[in-house]
Order: C-alpha cells, then sequence, then structure tokens
C-alpha cells in the first residue's frame, strides 16, 4: 500500500515571508511552562552565549547572501523574543544574526550524527523528540527524500521560527511519539530517537511504536543512558528523582535489555560508540553523586514485522 504524505497540515511551517508570529492560548501555556523551566530549573542567563558566524552550520543556501531591511530585523528581534530562549544551537540566521548554543550543538552532532550519515538521498525520515530542531537542520544538509521531526513541547515553536528563516521542507509537527497516525507504520527507512528513550517512563511501549513505523530493512538510531557496569547488561535500574540536575530521567537500560526488547518487535542492533557520561561533574559522580552511566549510539535494522503484544489480555 503506497502512502501519501501528508503536504497540508495546519502546523506545518510553510511561512515565504518574515511576519510577526502570533500564539493562541494553548501555546502561551506551553510558553509558561519554558518560562518556568529555563527560568528556575536551567537558570539560564539571559544573553546567549558568544558563536562566530563562521563558526555555525550553514542550514540553508541563502543564509551566506540574505540581506535584511530594517523591517525585517524588527519582526526578526520580535519572534526570538516570544519564543523564548533557543537551547540548541547555535544558529546562523545570516549577516550578523547568531542565536542559540546553551547547549553547543555543532561539534556534538557532527561527531555522532555526522559520523553515522554520509547521504539520507532517497530516504523518508523521522526524528522522534525534535527541540528546537538542530539535528533535524543538520540531517536535512544530507538531502532525505522526506524528514518528519516531531516534538510535543513549546520548542516546537522554536522549529517554527527557525524554518521561516531557513525555508526548508523538514515536516515538523507538535505531536507526541503516540500521536503518530498508524498510517506511517513501516513507512519509514530510517527513525531517530536520541536522548529521548530514558526520559519515557512507558519505554517498552516506546520502543515497540520505534518498530512498527520502520519499513523492514529501515533502521532506527538510538541514543540512551545505558548500563556500563557488564553484569548489569540484563537489567533496568530505575533513577532518582533528580539525576545530573535533571528530573525527566526515569531510568538506564542495560544494553542487553535493550537488545532484547528491540527483538520483541523484530529488530536487531549493534552498538555503534559510546559518546560519553551524561551529567558527569568530573569524578565520575553527578553533582548528586551518583555513578555516572554510559551514552551510547545504537543502530536497530528491522528484520520482519514480528511484535510480541504489550497487553496480553485482550479488551474487548
Amino acid at each position: 500500500m503506497k502512502i501519501e504524505v501528508e503536504k497540508n497540515d495546519d502546523r506545518r511551517v510553510t511561512t515565504k515571508t518574515l511576519t510577526q508570529m502570533n500564539f493562541d492560548e494553548r501555546a502561551e501555556k506551553y510558553f509558561s511552562d519554558m518560562d518556568w523551566v529555563q527560568r528556575d530549573i536551567w537558570k539560564l542567563s539571559e544573553k546567549y552565549p558568544s558563536y562566530s558566524k563562521e563558526y555555525c552550520e550553514i542550514f540553508s543556501d541563502q543564509i551566506p547572501t540574505v540581506k535584511y531591511t530594517a523591517s525585517d530585523r524588527k519582526v526578526i528581534d520580535m519572534n526570538l523574543k516570544k519564543v523564548r530562549r533557543i537551547m540548541q544551537g547555535p544558529f546562523w540566521l545570516g549577516e550578523d544574526y547568531v542565536v542559540g548554543g546553551f547547549w553547543n550543538e555543532r561539534d556534538t552532532v557532527r561527531a555522532t550524527l555526522g559520523r553515522i550519515f554520509d547521504t539520507l538521498a532517497g530516504k523518508k525520515c523521522l526524528e522522534i523528540g525534535c527541540m528546537s530542531g538542530y539535528q533535524s537542520f543538520f540531517l536535512n544538509l544530507k538531502k532525505p527524500e522526506y524528514y518528519m521531526a516531531i516534538e510535543p513541547s513549546g520548542f516546537f515553536y522554536q522549529t517554527q521560527f527557525l524554518n521561516s528563516i531557513y525555508r526548508t521542507d523538514i515536516d515538523f509537527r507538535q505531536w507526541f511519539w503516540q500521536d503518530i497516525p498508524s498510517s506511517y507504520n513501516e513507512f519509514f527507512d530510517v527513525v531517530l530517537n536520541c536522548g529521548c528513550l530514558y526520559h519515557e517512563s512507558d519505554f517498552v511501549s516506546m520502543i515497540r511504536r520505534t518498530s512498527e513505523l520502520l519499513r523492514v530493512g529501515g533502521e532506527a538510531i538510538v541514543a540512551t543512558v545505558v548500563l556500563k557496569e557488564e553484569s548489569s547488561s540484563g537489567y533496568i535500574k530505575y533513577m532518582p528523582e533528580v539525576y545530573a540536575g535533571d528530573m525527566t530521567y526515569w531510568f538506564a537500560i542495560g544494553e542487553k535489555s535493550l537488545m532484547d526488547l528491540f527483538e520483541s518487535f523484530g529488530c536487531q542492533g549493534k552498538l555503534l560508540f559510546n559518546a560519553g557520561a551524561p551529567g558527569d561533574s568530573g569524578n565520575g559522580k553527578t553533582i548528586e553523586g551518583y555513578d555516572t552511566e554510559f551514552y551510547n549510539f545504537y543502530v536497530f535494522k528491522k528484520i520482519s514485522s514480528k511484535s510480541r503484544p504489550t497487553i496480553t489480555i485482550p479488551r474487548y
């Protein structure tokens, strides 16, 4: 069955010119949550870290030559303020505009996803949890046939702002992973689930959904927190309420458990590389004094449409 990619969606970015962004009451609720997190939890500075434009990736061919009018600049400044501080980055918007980078993604993404993908030509891709869209814009440079990026939080509105500048064909959606319609089952050649799994309390269902969305022969790239002790490879460790200054960790998984779970849903995996230890304060401990674990990248290839039921008693 051929699935037609949706081209018209009320939340897909279609802006062709720089215009003032207006947000409804629903969006303002998301912004209120972002204000609390950025101010009280992350304690962000009012000023972005400083990066030169030469340091930044060029996410659109027009950026090096774009010329903004005084009116354009007023709109950009107004929209930037509305979407709150951009965590990922840095993003070069053209001329002297460089924003974001509280989390410097440039070197990290080059060393991880840049290492994994030379090209995405001819591939239909899904990114789960794209935040401000840095990885999305980076992988769009690899020329995918189609790229969907979903983000449930208020950071979605930052992707709208950024794409009003870059004007890419990335299909940004404000969806939770549970919102992805069944019409996309076995549709994607590549699914990225990076930095999301350990934040999800219902992680078994998330693994199942990630697998369902892959076509047979497709690959999921999964980056997650993994227990570093080999003796614990078959276990799953519940995380404390706050770990590495973050209240949204739920668990760290042993590598064998991760492999077994994906195999239950038709995928075979292998370790790609270790990408450090999240929250390491310099001595192998988090700021709370907990042992750090590994942050690993894996690839899981779908070899069959096998799916072990997650509910063993039917609901009639």
